[in-house]
C-alpha cells in the first residue's frame, strides 16, 4: 500500500529469452550466447567469444534473466532453460537462479491451444503473419561459431542477428496471441 493508502499493482518485470549454442544437448554443447528482449523490443546480448569464456557468459546471462519475474521463450522448456542450467551446473554456477522467473514455453502454448500442422517458429510466424529471417538458422550456429573464434566478425554478427530475429519473432507472436494469454494465463499478462 502506498503512503496515501492507495494499493499499487507493480507490474512483472517480463522478457523473452533465446540462447544459440553448438549443440542441443549440454554434455556436448558449448553456450554461444543467450539474447533478451523486453516488451518494448530493447535486446541485450552475452556473447562468449570463445569458449573458454562460456563460464563468463553463463554467469552473466543467468543474473540477468534471474531480475525478471516471468520469461517467454520458443521450446525453451525442452531446450533453453535445462541447457542453461545443465551448463551452470557443470561450472558451479548458481543454477536454481535459472528456475527463478516463472516460465512459459510460447511453442508449448500455441501447440496446446492452437491446431497447427507444424510449430516451429518459422511456420508460426508465417501462419500469422509475422516477417522471420531464414538467412541464419540455429543449425547454421556451430559453423558459423567456429568462423567467429577464428576472429570472423560478419560470422560472429550473423550470430547475433538470427538470435534477435527469433526474440522479436517471438515478441511479435506474444503480442498476437496475448487476448488469448489474458484468458488461460492471466497471472502472466498483467
Amino acid at each position: 500500500m502506498s503512503r496515501t493508502g492507495r494499493i499499487s499493482i507493480v507490474k512483472p518485470k517480463i522478457c523473452f529469452m533465446d540462447l544459440e549454442a553448438t549443440a542441443l544437448d549440454a554434455d556436448v554443447g558449448y553456450l554461444v550466447g543467450g539474447g533478451f528482449m523486453d516488451e518494448k523490443g530493447r535486446f541485450r546480448w552475452f556473447y562468449a567469444d570463445v569458449p573458454s569464456k562460456e563460464k563468463e557468459t553463463l554467469s552473466l546471462i543467468i543474473e540477468y534473466l534471474a531480475r525478471h519475474h516471468i520469461v517467454f521463450t520458443w521450446n525453451g522448456s525442452k531446450f533453453d532453460l535445462p541447457f542453461l542450467a545443465t551448463r551452470s551446473v557443470k561450472h558451479n554456477l548458481r543454477a536454481e537462479l535459472v528456475y527463478r522467473p516463472t516460465h512459459l514455453d510460447l511453442a508449448e502454448f500455441i501447440r496446446n491451444y492452437f491446431k497447427l500442422s507444424f510449430v516451429n517458429l518459422y511456420h508460426v510466424a508465417r501462419f500469422l503473419n509475422i516477417a522471420k529471417d531464414v538467412s541464419v538458422e540455429g543449425i547454421d550456429v556451430p559453423s558459423l561459431y567456429l568462423k567467429a573464434i577464428k576472429n570472423d566478425k560478419r560470422a560472429a554478427m550473423k550470430i547475433k542477428k538470427h538470435c534477435r530475429d527469433d526474440l522479436e519473432v517471438l515478441r511479435n507472436i506474444y503480442f498476437k496471441i496475448l487476448p488469448i494469454l489474458r484468458e488461460i494465463r492471466p497471472e502472466l499478462t498483467l
